[in-house]
């Protein structure tokens, strides 16, 4: 019996972009959907994100360098669909008018990239790596913002802000954390101190008077400063140096949201 050929770099390249192609369709119509149409369909959004989640899984186990098991590409799922739920929570609390529709589109493209960053992050040889595991970060944050300033302003009750806080602030982390040197059940039990850490901080800036955008910004500070610390922790290479440029960063930062409370 001859043996199956191999198929070539070109039939592998199209069929990455069909299905890139393909999930950015899928999300484009799903938030657009969310965002226009009347009476409200709150089930669409998670629709959808279910639906980007299957089709990262499919582009990440695509990739000629995956060797993990069943369960090991589920972290990549988690910033594609998280990203489809905060732009929908985003837009429906933030943005009228025909500019909705339009920032649908950008979410989705935006998603789509997000979904190939995660293809070209399997192989940490290639060389796309570096470049984008920054757009993943960058990614990672502005889709926490979103969340954290629509959770904050929602008439949710305290706890399933707190709650709802915590579980995407740990589900995020794990994707920032998904390149350091120890994985596995020690990256799930940090992500969720994480996530713990969150939850708490949310539970304290209900007794401060802050409006959404800038409770979201307090508390994007605060993840960055916790992803960061820990990923140092857990490579080993936390130093003095980069504790204080952490420090540093943070401070300002949170100066400046409190400078921004006080003279708005």
């Amino acid at each position: 019996m001859a043996p199956s050929p191999i198929p070539a770099a070109g039939d592998h390249a199209n069929g990455l972009t069909a299905r890139i192609v393909l999930l950015t369709l899928v999300a484009a119509g799903g938030l657009a959907a969310s965002v226009t149409l009347r009476p409200e369909l709150p089930w669409l959004p998670w629709l959808t994100a279910v639906l980007v989640a299957f089709a990262t899984d499919g582009i990440v186990r695509s990739h000629p360098g995956w060797t993990g098991g069943p369960l090991d590409s589920l972290v990549y799922t988690f910033l594609p669909a998280l990203g489809i739920i905060g732009a929908a929570l985003f837009i429906d609390h933030a943005i009228v008018g025909y500019a909705r529709p339009a920032l649908a589109l950008v979410a989705a493209l935006s998603v789509g990239a997000v979904a190939f960053g995660e293809y070209q992050t399997v192989d940490v040889r290639s060389r796309l790596y570096g470049p984008f595991r920054l757009v993943m970060a960058v990614a990672t944050y502005l889709v926490a913002f979103s969340f954290y300033a629509v959770l904050f302003t929602r008439d949710d009750s305290l706890g399933v802000a707190a709650l709802a806080v915590g579980a995407v602030s740990m589900l995020l982390a794990l994707e920032l954390l998904r390149e350091s040197r120890i994985t596995g059940p020690s990256s799930l039990l940090v992500a969720l101190a994480i996530g713990i850490s969150l939850a708490e901080l949310r539970l304290a800036l209900y007794f401060f008077p802050l409006d959404g955008l800038l409770a979201g910004a307090l508390l994007v500070i605060a993840f960055y400063l916790a992803t960061g610390i820990v990923h140092h922790l857990l490579d080993h290479d936390l130093e003095w140096g980069t504790a204080a440029e952490y420090a540093v960063v943070t401070t300002v930062a949170s100066a400046a949201v409190i400078v921004a409370r006080v003279f708005a």
